[in-house]
Order: C-alpha cells, then structure tokens, then sequence
C-alpha cells in the first residue's frame, strides 16, 4: 500500500511528488464511481473527489502526532457522494463493496438521540484487484480512496455545523444546544419522511401502470405521475400528427420519459391542463384528439417562429400546451407557461392577430 514504507519525516516531501499522480487517481475515481451509479440507476445530488493538498497533510499531520508513516493517512484521496434518499446510500456502499476492494468500513453516528453529530458512511477501499491489472489503472494500485456516502440532508448538517466551527459537543454553548439537537432531529426525521414518500410515490406510480382498461386509466385523477404512467396510452399519435402537418421539427428528446426535457415539458403541460379546469386522464385524452382544431393556428406559428430564425420542435407536451393557449388565451396569464423568447414574441404577435389577447 502507499506509503507504508514512507516514514513521517519524509512523508510531505514523498506526497508533494506523487501529488500529481493523487490528482489524476482522483479523476479516474470520480468519473469510475459516477459511470457505476448511473449504470445501477443510483440517482445521486453529487459525486466529487479530489486529492489532498500538500498543506491539508501538514495539517493532519500536526493533528496526529500519533502517525508514524504516510499510509496512516488514509484520506490522501476522498470522493464524497451525496444521494437524496437514505436507502440510496445503502445501494451505494453495496456498489463499493462489489467494485472495489473494501479495507475498512464505518458508519458514523449520534450514539443517542441527544448525541451532537451527523450520520455518515465512510468507507476505505482501492480498485479491485481485476481493475489493478488494467493498464489505465496499474499506476495507482497501491492508492486507497477514503468515500464519504450520506444524503442532502445529512450533508446540509456537515456543511452547517463545519460552519458554526462546531466540531462536538462541549463546543456549542449550553444556551443554544437544544436547539441544534432538535435541528439535527428534524433532519433525521426528514430523511425518513423522505424515505417513506419515495416508497408511496413509487407503489402510487405501479398502481397506476396497471390501469389496463381504457375506463380505468380514464378515471385516474390527473397529476404528473398518472400521466407519466399512462403516456403511451394516450392519443399521443393524433398530436404527432398534428405536429408534423404544422411544420414542427421532430424531437427525439421527448422519446425519452426518464429525461429531463420531457419531464419538464410533462409538468408545464399537467399545470396548464390541471389550471384549465381538467381533472382526469380521460379529459385529457380528449383534449389530446381535439388538437387538430387549433392545427391552422399552429401552421400560422410555427411560421412565425421560423421567421425569427427558429424551427420549433415538435415536443407533444408543447404542441398540446399551444394548442390550449391558441384556444384560450386566458390561460396565457393564468397558467404562466413560459417558453423560448422566440416562441413567447411569436405567440404574442399571433394572439394580437387573432384579436385574442
């Protein structure tokens, strides 16, 4: 392992030379571990590491007179990985201990409810022995890589309480103690709440996959997750349609329902529907196949759009929210669905040709 045979008194100068080869061992880790989450689903808010600096050692060092050599430094490279939900950090630390070699694993925790702290994964590990072999890896076989695995909201209290120069308990004043313990409180129980929503939106959105009947999936009340869940149900062919003979461009984009260009466009078209009074998927549905009313006006946009040096795209979730627009403008104000500036002056200067503004 390195540094092993680095005795402390050489251990600043033997790392300011190998510091260069830390930095690139961190980049490969960062771009490694984000590639395996993505691969495995794991949704996360960050994924970062980096190499310590010549002078963060001295300091540890001078914190540790107990370290006898540079490898009992094990955080010479740290990647801290921030996932939303607390089972994600799970996933996480079973995607460590399959893809690299773990030598040390600890759960940091408040020993009792009215323990000063934050909750924390950390985990000591290096490649794999398979990934060593690896030419692009071979040079840093004998680095190790300290992760750092906890949530948004574990991480809000690292961040705050590293802030508050707070480093445990006898530091905070006994006048305002309590007060950071219920904070920490509610961050635990906001982590478990969260928890607990993700596991009802998710048996929510399966319910409503099962829909099969046409009367059953029409009756689902109208919100994002009924929607996405039955998108392909819908008369979404009749709204291509009318897209294609208005002049849109196609748009691959919004062939993929775990992006987030759709997702979005799926939300501003679920607010306007929901701000115009509809309430269910059957409604919507209809609204859907009545696209073709408003197909004169969206051939008169999309040409006006087109002057302004823009060809727009076809996007369904767009398309229909025009559509509604061009029906009744009302909803313009009401439903504040904001588009590029190119198509806002564009609807503007048809809704003001119409007499509709």
């Amino acid at each position: 392992m390195f540094g092993e045979d680095v005795p402390r008194s050489a251990a600043l100068r033997t790392y300011e030379i190998e510091l260069p080869k830390f930095r690139r061992f961190s980049n490969t880790v960062e771009a490694l571990t984000t590639n395996l989450c993505n691969m495995q689903g794991i949704k996360y808010q960050t994924i970062e590491a980096r190499a310590k600096e010549l002078e963060s050692l001295e300091r540890k060092l001078a914190r540790h007179p107990d370290y006898q050599r540079l490898s009992d430094a094990e955080d010479l490279c740290g990647v801290r990985i921030v996932t939303f939900y607390l089972n994600d950090v799970d996933a996480v630390r079973d995607l460590i201990r399959r893809e690299f070699d773990v030598l040390k694993e600890e759960s940091r925790r408040a020993a009792s409810p009215d323990a000063f702290g934050y909750q924390s994964l950390h985990v000591i590990a290096r490649l794999s022995e398979e990934r060593r072999t690896l030419t692009e890896y071979q040079e840093y076989a004998g680095f190790r890589a300290e992760f750092q695995v906890r949530t948004v909201l574990q991480h809000a209290w690292g961040v705050i309480s590293h802030a508050l120069d707070y480093k445990n308990e006898d530091a905070v004043p006994a006048e305002v103690r309590r007060k950071l313990f219920r904070l920490a409180a509610l961050l635990e129980t906001g982590d478990e709440l969260f928890g607990a929503f993700r596991v009802e939106v998710e048996n929510l959105r399966a319910n409503y996959a099962h829909q099969v009947t046409v009367e059953e999936w029409h009756n689902l009340p109208l919100n994002f997750d009924s929607v996405l869940a039955s998108w392909h149900k819908l008369p979404l062919a009749a709204v291509q349609r009318v897209a294609d003979s208005s002049g849109f461009a196609t748009d691959e984009q919004t062939h993929d329902q775990d992006g987030q260009h759709f997702r979005n466009s799926l939300n501003g078209l679920v607010s306007l529907a929901t701000t115009a009074g509809l309430t269910n998927l059957g409604e919507l549905a209809d609204l859907m196949t009545a696209v073709g009313d408003q197909s004169d006006k969206l051939s008169i946009l999309v040409e006006e759009i087109k002057s302004r040096g823009t060809l727009p795209a076809g996007d369904p979730c767009d398309v229909i929210v025009l559509s509604m627009l061009l029906r009744d403008p009302r909803l313009r104000v009401r439903g504040a669905i904001l588009f590029r500036p190119e198509i806002e002056d564009s609807l503007d200067v048809i809704l003001h040709r119409e007499g509709l503004r």
